[in-house]
C-alpha cells in the first residue's frame, strides 16, 4: 500500500509541474529618493502587478544618495531580477552600475529621469523641457509680459532639474521684459528652498514671481516670503511649482489653499511603466522613448482634481482588498487542485473510488443544505426584527385612518404609509410563512367554501393588470367546486402562480386558468401562459428557495421564494405540483390537491398578526386605480373650462403623483398621468396651463415628453417643470436643451415648487398682455413659436374678417388645432377666447373704417363681418361705451 501511495504522490507532483509552466518574472525598482511622488509611483507599480500573477516586484529607495543607489542596484541584480526600473539620482553618477546591469543582459527602463549612459532599453516619463516651457509661458501671461523671476531648481546634476531649467530659459527669452534675477538649488526639498529664498530676501533681491521646480520647494518659498515680507505684502508674488500631486499636503492642495498659484501635473503612471516592462519581458513590440503628458493645475481645477484623486484612492484601496481576497482564494484553489489531482490518480488506480465519491456527494449536499438553511434563518431573523416595528406602524396607521376627524390631506399621507407598510409586510410574511411550513409549524385552517366562486373572484383581480399589459386572461372551470380546505393557502398558491405568469408573459400573450374536480376527490388547478418559458436544464431547480432564472430576455425582479412557497403550501395540503415548459413558447403549472383536507394546529406564539396576500405589486396598483378612477378614464373626460389653472402631473410613481397633486390641489385643477405617452395624450387633449413631469419614466421619458410638448403647436406655450432625481449639471443642461422652463431636483420643497409655478404663470400673464395689446398691429415681432402662432392667428382672422360665417372651427381647421386646443391656447396667450378675439378684431377694424369718414354704419358693419347693423351697433356700444354714430 505504501508503494502505491508513493507512486501516487510522484505522479501528482509530475502533473502539477506540467500544469504550472507559465514563466515567472521578478522586476526590480530602484528609486532615487523617498517622497510623496515616489510613493504614488510605487503604489501604482504594485497595483498594476496584481493584473499579472506571474510577476513579482522588489522596490528599493536610495534617499538621494548616489552611492546607496549603486549598491541597491547591484543588490537587486544579485537577487536575480529579470528587468530593472530605475530613476537615477544624478544623470552621470550611476552610469557604471547601469552598464554592469546591461552586461548581464537585463533590460533597463529609465523612469522619470534620464541617465548620461544611453544603453538603456526604454525610457518612460514626462518631457521636463516642455514642462519648463509651459511654466515660463504661464508666468509670462500672469505677469503681463514683464517682471522679475527667481528660479529655485532641484538637485544639481539631476536630469529633471537641468531639463526643466533649459526649457524655462528657452521660453522666457521670448519675453524681453521678464528678467531672471536669481537662480538657486534646493535639492528638491522644502527646507533648503525656504532658506535659499530667505537669503535672497535678506540680500535685498526683489522679485515678482518664483519658478520652483517642484511643489515642495514652492511651499518652502511661500513660507520664506510670508516670514520675511508678511502675508499681505507677499501675497502679490506669484509662485508656481511642478508635480501636481493630489495627495494630502501636496501640490494640488497647495494650489487650492493659495500657498502656490499653479502647478504642473508631473504624471507617475506606474501602470504604464509596468505594462512597458511586461511587453519587454514577453518580447512584444514597444517604443524606446515614451513621453507622458501632464497639464496645468490652477485654482479653477484644483478641487476637481482632489475629488478625482480621492475616488481613485478609494478604488485603489478596494483593489488592494480584492487582491488579498484573490490571493486567499487562489491558495484555496491551489489546495483544491492538489486534492483533485490526488483524487484523479486514486480513481485511475481504483483505490477507494466509490467510498470517496460517496462521501464527497454527501458532504456537498450537506453543505448546500446548511448554506440554504443559514440564508433562510438569516432572513427569518431579520424578518422577525422587522415584524414588530412594522406591526407597530401598521396598527396605529390603520387606527388613524379609521378616525373620522382627520383631514383629507392627512388621510392621503397615511394611505401612502399604509401601502408601503403592506409591501414590507408582504415580503416579511412570505419569508416567515415559508419557514413555518418547512418547520411544520404552519397550521391548516379548514373552511367550507365554493372554490369556483373563489377562483373567479381571484381571477377578476388580475383583469385590469392583464388589460394594461395587453395579456389575454381566460378562466375555464365548472360552475361549482365544493371544497373543504385552507382557503388562505389556496389563495396564496393561486396568486403566486398567476403573478408569476404575468411577469414572464410578454405583450399580446395569453394566460389560461383551468380548474376541475376528479370524482369530487381531487382538485386540479392549472395556470398556463405563452411567455418566455423555462430552459430544460433549470426546470429541476425552479421550486428551490431563493432560486431565480437569469439570462432571460425579460428581466424580472423578485425574491426567489414565490414558487418555493407555492410548493410548500401544496405539500402541506397533501397535494403535488408539476411544471411543463418549452423555452420561447410558455409554461404550465399544474397543482393537484385533495378537495377535503384535515385541519392542523399552529403554534400559538407564531400566529400571524397581519395576513397579507402575495399579489404582484402591479395588481394592487390596479385595485387602487379601480377605486380612484383609472388614468384612461381621466383622459376620456371632456374638458370643462374652470377658473383655476390646470396643472398636469406626470410621474410613474403613484405615491409621487398623489403627493404632488396634494400640494397643488388647493390652487390648481390637477390632472395626472403615469408615463410620458399618457401625459402627451392628455396634454394634447386638455391643453393644461402648466406641466410637472418626472424624467425617468417607462414608455416615454420626461425629456422626450418635454421635447414633444414644445414642438406641438397646441402645447408649445405650456411651461414645463422637470421634477427629477437626476442632479448632475449635464443632466440639468440636457433638460433645458429639451425646452424645460424649470428643473427641480428631488427631494424638493413644496413651497419652492408652488413659487416656481406661480412665477412661470405670471410670466405667461405678461406675455398674454403683450399679445392682447398688439393683436391688431399689422406686424408682430416673431421671435418664438408663440409669437409665430399669434401672428398666424391674426392673419387668419384678417383674411376671413368679412365672412359672417367665420367660426372657431374654421380657425382651428386653418391652424391645425381642435376646438378645445384652439380655445385653451388662445385663452392662455391672449386672455380672450377665440370668439371674443374675432369680435374684438372686427370692432377695432370697424372703428378704423368709421374714423376715415368714407363709409356709413351699415357698410362698415357688413364689411367687418356682422350679420346686421343693429347687432353691430349693440356690440360696438358694449365694447367702446358709445354708439358708432357718436364715435364718428
Amino acid at each position: 500500500m505504501k508503494q502505491w501511495l508513493c507512486i501516487c504522490a510522484a505522479l501528482s507532483l509530475l502533473l502539477m509541474a506540467c500544469t504550472t509552466n507559465k514563466k515567472t518574472y521578478v522586476i526590480g525598482v530602484s528609486q532615487c529618493s523617498v517622497d510623496t511622488w515616489r510613493q504614488k509611483f510605487n503604489d501604482e507599480i504594485l497595483t498594476a502587478s496584481f493584473l499579472h500573477d506571474n510577476v513579482g516586484v522588489k522596490i528599493a529607495s536610495a534617499n538621494d544618495n548616489d552611492q546607496q543607489q549603486i549598491k541597491q542596484i547591484d543588490s537587486l541584480v544579485a537577487q536575480g531580477i529579470d528587468l530593472l526600473i530605475v530613476s537615477p539620482n544624478q544623470a552621470k553618477a550611476i552610469s557604471p552600475a547601469l552598464k554592469r546591469v546591461h552586461d548581464k543582459h537585463i533590460p533597463i527602463i529609465l523612469a522619470d529621469r534620464k541617465s548620461s549612459w544611453q544603453g538603456y532599453t526604454a525610457f518612460i516619463g514626462a518631457d521636463n523641457t516642455e514642462i519648463g516651457r509651459q511654466m515660463a509661458c504661464y508666468l509670462a501671461r500672469r505677469l503681463n509680459g514683464q517682471g522679475r523671476v527667481v528660479e529655485v531648481m532641484g538637485l544639481k546634476g539631476s536630469s529633471a532639474a537641468s531639463e526643466r531649467a533649459n526649457g524655462f530659459a528657452e521660453a522666457i527669452k521670448r519675453y524681453p521684459n521678464i528678467k531672471v534675477v536669481a537662480k538657486t538649488y534646493a535639492d528638491w526639498e522644502r527646507q533648503p528652498a525656504q532658506k535659499a529664498v530667505e537669503t535672497l530676501l535678506d540680500k535685498g533681491v526683489a522679485f515678482d514671481a518664483v519658478f520652483a521646480q517642484n511643489d515642495r520647494m514652492g511651499m518652502g518659498v511661500r513660507t520664506a516670503i510670508d516670514r520675511k515680507l508678511g502675508k499681505d505684502e507677499g501675497e502679490h508674488i506669484l509662485i508656481v511649482g511642478v508635480d501636481g500631486l493630489a495627495t494630502p499636503g501636496s501640490g494640488v492642495e497647495a494650489v487650492r489653499d493659495s500657498l502656490i498659484d499653479a502647478s504642473f501635473i508631473y504624471p507617475t503612471r506606474g501602470d504604464l511603466v509596468m505594462q512597458l516592462a511586461i511587453d519587454i519581458l514577453e518580447g512584444k513590440p514597444y517604443r524606446r522613448d515614451n513621453i507622458l503628458k501632464g497639464t496645468l493645475v490652477t485654482r479653477d481645477n484644483a478641487q476637481a482634481l482632489l475629488l478625482q484623486n480621492e475616488e481613485l484612492q478609494n478604488q485603489q484601496r478596494h483593489l488592494f482588498m480584492l487582491h488579498d481576497k484573490v490571493d486567499f482564494y487562489f491558495t484555496q484553489y491551489s489546495h483544491q487542485r492538489i486534492y483533485a489531482v490526488l483524487m484523479f490518480i486514486i480513481i485511475l488506480l481504483l483505490v477507494g473510488t466509490f467510498v470517496v465519491a460517496l462521501r464527497a456527494k454527501v458532504l456537498k449536499d450537506k453543505i448546500k443544505e446548511e448554506a440554504v438553511n443559514a440564508k433562510l434563518q438569516f432572513f427569518t431573523n431579520v424578518s422577525h426584527d422587522f415584524r414588530t416595528p412594522l406591526t407597530l406602524i401598521a396598527d396605529p396607521v390603520n387606527r388613524l385612518l379609521a378616525d373620522k376627524d382627520i383631514t383629507d390631506h392627512q388621510h392621503k399621507l397615511l394611505d401612502i404609509v399604509q401601502r408601503n407598510v403592506d409591501v414590507l409586510l408582504r415580503l416579511v410574511n412570505d419569508i416567515l410563512d415559508l419557514r413555518k411550513v418547512q418547520n411544520n409549524m404552519k397550521a391548516i385552517e379548514v373552511s367550507h367554501f365554493d372554490g369556483a366562486q373563489a377562483i373567479k373572484a381571484w381571477t377578476a383581480s388580475f383583469k385590469l393588470m392583464a388589460e394594461k399589459n395587453h395579456v389575454g386572461l381566460q378562466l375555464i372551470q365548472p360552475e361549482k367546486l365544493e371544497l373543504c380546505s385552507d382557503k388562505r393557502m389556496l389563495e396564496r398558491i393561486f396568486y403566486n402562480l398567476v403573478s408569476n405568469a404575468m411577469k414572464y408573459t410578454e405583450k399580446n400573450g395569453q394566460i389560461t386558468i383551468t380548474s376541475s374536480a376528479d370524482n369530487n376527490k381531487t382538485l386540479t388547478l392549472a395556470v398556463a401562459d405563452t411567455g418566455i418559458g423555462i430552459p430544460k436544464e433549470k426546470l429541476a431547480n425552479i421550486f428551490e428557495r431563493f432560486y431565480q432564472i437569469k439570462g432571460t430576455k425579460t428581466e424580472v425582479n423578485g425574491t426567489g421564494i414565490g414558487l418555493a412557497l407555492v410548493k410548500a403550501y401544496v405539500e402541506k395540503l397533501g397535494g403535488s405540483i408539476h411544471v411543463e415548459s418549452q423555452e420561447g413558447q410558455g409554461s404550465t403549472f399544474t397543482v393537484k390537491l385533495p378537495m377535503t383536507v384535515e385541519s392542523g394546529h399552529a403554534s400559538p406564539n407564531l400566529t400571524t398578526a397581519i395576513v397579507s396576500i402575495n399579489t404582484d405589486t402591479k395588481a394592487k396598483e390596479e385595485h387602487r386605480q379601480v377605486k380612484a378612477g383609472t388614468d384612461e378614464d381621466r383622459i376620456t373626460t371632456p374638458y370643462i373650462p374652470v377658473e383655476r389653472p390646470v396643472a398636469l402631473v406626470v410621474d410613474d410613481n403613484e405615491d409621487v403623483r398623489a403627493y404632488v397633486s396634494d400640494i397643488l390641489s388647493e390652487q390648481y385643477d390637477v390632472r395626472t398621468a403615469f408615463d410620458g405617452r399618457e401625459g402627451l395624450v392628455m396634454a394634447l387633449k386638455e391643453v393644461p396651463d402648466i406641466v410637472i413631469c418626472d424624467v425617468m419614466m417607462p414608455v416615454m421619458d420626461g425629456l422626450e415628453l418635454c421635447r414633444r410638448l414644445k414642438t406641438e403647436t397646441a402645447t408649445s406655450h405650456i411651461p414645463v417643470i422637470l421634477l427629477t432625481a437626476r442632479t448632475q449639471e449635464e443632466q440639468r443642461a440636457e433638460g433645458y436643451d429639451c425646452g424645460a422652463d424649470a428643473y427641480l431636483t428631488k427631494p424638493f420643497s413644496g413651497q419652492v415648487l408652488l413659487a416656481r409655478m406661480r412665477n412661470l404663470l405670471e410670466g405667461r400673464q405678461k406675455l398674454r398682455m403683450l399679445f392682447s395689446n398688439n393683436i391688431q398691429q399689422e406686424e408682430l415681432p416673431v421671435s418664438d413659436s408663440d409669437s409665430q402662432f399669434v401672428e398666424n392667428l391674426r392673419q387668419k382672422i384678417q383674411e376671413h374678417l368679412s365672412n359672417t360665417e367665420l367660426s372657431v372651427e374654421t380657425l382651428g381647421t386653418d391652424l391645425g388645432l381642435s376646438r378645445v386646443q384652439l380655445y385653451r391656447k388662445v385663452k392662455a396667450l391672449t386672455g380672450h377666447s377665440p370668439v371674443e378675439l374675432i369680435r374684438i378684431t372686427r370692432l377695432r377694424k370697424a372703428q378704423q373704417l368709421l374714423a376715415s369718414n368714407g363709409h356709413n354704419i351699415s357698410e362698415v358693419a357688413y364689411t367687418v363681418g356682422f350679420s346686421s347693423p343693429s347687432y353691430f351697433t349693440k356690440c360696438y356700444k358694449d365694447y367702446f361705451g358709445h354708439t358708432p354714430k357718436e364715435g364718428k
